[in-house]
């Protein structure tokens, strides 16, 4: 999965270096955790061929 958005940073020169590490740290953790959460719900997302099996066998069990 590739992303056209990519990400910058600028120095900020009046921040001390342990600053820009917990700054930096910070963003990659964001953006992992992001992945993270999109990686989760599409995989517990049943995709469409299972979805209609799912919906064709509660129509079944679904008296007329």
């Amino acid at each position: 999965m590739k992303s056209s958005l990519p990400v910058a940073y600028a120095l900020r020169p009046d921040a001390t270096p342990e600053a820009e590490t917990n700054a930096l740290a910070n963003v990659y953790r964001f953006i992992l955790d992001c992945r993270t959460k999109k990686e989760a719900a599409t995989e517990s997302r049943p995709d469409d061929a299972e979805r209609r099996s799912n919906e064709i066998g509660a129509n079944r069990s679904i008296p007329r």
